[in-house]
C-alpha cells in the first residue's frame, strides 16, 4: 500500500515553508480524478497565490467571481479531507541554516530547501508509523524552486541505495522507509501538488496574519491532520552531523567495493573474512554510531 507524497514551498524572504501532502495511492488517484473534473473550464489548476487576486491571475482570466471561487475552494478542500491522510509543513530560516552549514555541505547534502524537504519526509514517516502503514513512498516535488533538481537527485540516490548498504541502517531511524519513485512535476498535471501549494499558502496566511479563507477551509474537517514543525539550531546541527557521517560511510562503501573488485580479479571470492571485516568497520565508524537519516 504505497503512499503518494506531493511537496511544494511557500513563505517569504528568509522565512521558508515546505509542505507535503500524504495520500494512499488509490485514494490519491481518486482525488486526482475528482479534482480535475471539478476545476472549471478555463482554470488550468488551483494556484493559491492568485485566489484573492481580482485584477489578474488565472482565476480572473477564468472569469471566476468571489462566490464561485469560495465554492470551488470548499469543494476542493472536501476532496482533500476525503482522500488524503495529512498535510505537514516545515518552517525554516534560510539565513540560520546558511550560518550553521558550509557551502560544501550545502552542495553535497542540500540547501535549506532540501533540509526542509528532508524534515517533511521524516514527518510523513512518523505519520505512517502512527497509523501502522508501511512507509513506501512515491515522491513528487513541484519543479518551481531553483533547488528542486538537487533534492530530486538526492532522493533518487536514496531510492537506489544498495541492499547491502541499507543493512547497515538496521535498528536506526527510518530504516524501513522505501522510496519507490522520486521526481519533479508541475501543478497543472498533478493535483496533489496543488494540494501542497494550498497547504503551504494557508500556513503562511496564519503566520503573516493575512486573509485566512484558505486556512479556514483546509482545517474545517478534524479527520484531516495539519501538522507543522519549526527547525531550530539543534535540529540543523544534528542534520549536519549526520551528513558528515553519511559522507564518511559513502567513502568507506566505495573502498569496500574497490577491494571486492581486486579480490575478484585475483580469484578471491567476495564474502571472505576480509570482506566481512570491512562491513563491520562501516557499521562502527559510520551510521552505526548514531541515527541514520534517509
Amino acid at each position: 500500500m504505497a503512499i503518494d507524497l506531493g511537496f511544494d514551498e511557500g513563505g517569504s524572504g528568509d522565512d521558508l515553508l515546505v509542505s507535503v501532502q500524504l495520500g494512499i495511492i488509490k485514494q490519491a488517484k481518486k482525488l486526482k480524478k475528482s479534482w480535475s473534473k471539478r476545476l472549471p473550464e478555463g482554470l488550468p489548476f488551483f494556484h493559491s497565490k492568485d485566489f484573492g487576486n481580482y485584477e489578474g491571475g488565472i482565476f480572473t482570466k477564468a472569469n471566476l467571481k468571489r462566490s464561485e471561487r469560495s465554492k470551488l475552494l470548499g469543494d476542493l478542500c472536501g476532496f482533500i479531507h476525503d482522500r488524503l491522510i495529512a498535510g505537514i509543513t516545515v518552517r525554516i530560516s534560510i539565513s540560520k541554516y546558511d550560518r550553521l552549514t558550509t557551502q560544501t555541505f550545502r552542495s553535497r547534502h542540500g540547501t535549506a530547501y532540501g533540509f526542509a524537504v528532508n524534515m517533511a519526509l521524516m514527518g510523513a514517516y512518523a505519520v505512517c508509523q502512527e497509523l501502522g502503514i508501511k512507509p513506501e513512498f512515491n515522491i513528487l516535488i513541484e519543479d518551481g524552486h531553483r533547488n528542486s533538481t538537487q533534492v530530486s537527485n538526492i532522493l533518487a540516490g536514496l531510492r537506489d541505495l544498495p541492499d547491502r548498504l541499507r543493512e547497515l541502517f538496521k535498528d536506526k531511524i527510518m530504516y524501513d522507509l522505501r522510496i519507490l519513485t522520486a521526481g519533479l512535476g508541475g501543478k497543472a498535471d498533478h493535483p496533489i501538488l496543488q494540494c501542497a501549494d494550498m497547504l503551504a499558502y494557508a500556513e503562511w496566511q496564519g503566520i503573516s496574519n493575512s486573509d485566512p479563507e484558505i486556512w479556514n477551509a483546509l482545517r474545517r474537517n478534524p479527520r484531516y491532520k495539519m501538522l507543522r514543525a519549526l527547525c531550530d539550531d539543534e535540529l540543523i546541527t544534528e542534520f549536519v552531523s549526520e551528513g558528515v557521517r553519511y559522507t564518511n560511510l559513502g567513502k568507506k562503501w566505495k573502498a569496500v567495493k574497490k577491494r571486492e573488485a581486486k579480490q575478484r580479479i585475483s580469484g578471491i571470492q567476495p564474502g571472505d573474512d576480509d570482506d566481512t571485516a570491512g562491513r563491520s568497520q562501516l557499521g562502527e565508524d559510520g551510521y552505526g554510531s548514531g541515527e541514520a537519516r534517509t
